[in-house]
């Protein structure tokens, strides 16, 4: 079933588009796909609203907004306070938010008893906890106004990668079912929750780790950065499984 979006507007015109003006937070923006996702909203005229995890990456990130109007805010991963004032800040300098999107998140891979030390924690607080942090901030005002999108980033690999990655699997298989159970609570109140699940991604990092692999399957991050804009304009559903599962390629609700 394709995305319930306006087909009638033309994606040249940065002032057609439905996020034109509209306050964007994005978690998540210091990687490739999040600063493709940055440049992309920059260049339709959304108003970003960028949270980042390290305070030295407030200025660089900054300049990614190419001078235009927006924010950037340091936020700890697990501070709730502090994703709740960001949140607050957004709605007062740029307008309620429209869309939450995350595309925070980490990968890693070693073999079970060889896996770093922490490295469990690490991985279920970069692929789900800081999501949950953001989704905790928005979640009141959407449902208030019973309108917003909530876009998050998993995995193809969940339910059918192999070894070496178990833990990487188990903290993306947490945001999925986090994100279809969102979807079930939020739908009634007008509020949109997508999934994306993009397969390896191309990026320098990504080659330079896995140099030996065949990349003919791989996908751009100008296909990701797609599907995101696309589920940030998605309107909600009415089906019994609300959840926008969007892989990149066509997109179908399961």
């Amino acid at each position: 079933m394709p995305i319930d979006a306006d087909p009638s507007l033309a994606p040249s015109d940065a002032h057609a588009h439905p996020l034109h003006g509209a306050a964007v937070i994005v978690s998540g923006a210091t990687g490739a796909v999040g600063k493709g996702l940055l440049s992309r909203l920059v260049a339709i005229g959304a108003l970003p609203a960028v949270a980042v995890r390290k305070p030295w990456q407030v200025e660089t990130t900054r300049a990614l907004l190419a001078g235009g109007p927006g924010l950037v805010a340091h936020v700890g991963t697990r501070d709730g306070e502090a994703a709740a004032g960001f949140q607050k800040g957004v709605t007062d300098a740029l307008g309620p938010v429209r869309a939450l999107i995350s595309t925070s998140g980490r990968f890693a891979s070693a073999e079970i008893g060889r896996d770093p030390a922490g490295e469990d924690l690490d991985l279920l607080e970069a692929n789900f906890l800081t999501v949950h942090n953001f989704v905790r901030a928005v979640a009141a005002g959407m449902r208030r106004r019973r309108a917003g999108n909530i876009v998050l980033c998993g995995s193809a690999s969940v339910g059918h990668g192999g070894s070496g990655i178990a833990l990487y699997l188990a903290s993306k298989a947490a945001l999925h079912e986090y994100a279809r159970a969102l979807a079930v609570e939020l739908a009634p109140h007008g509020v949109a929750v997508a999934l994306v699940t993009p397969r390896t991604i191309d990026t320098a990092a990504v080659r330079q780790s896995m140099p030996a692999a065949d990349r003919t399957t791989w996908q751009s991050v100008d296909e990701v950065v797609d599907r995101l804009i696309d589920a940030a304009i998605a309107r909600p559903s009415t089906a019994a499984d609300p959840l926008l599962r969007l892989p990149v390629g066509p997109a179908e609700r399961v």
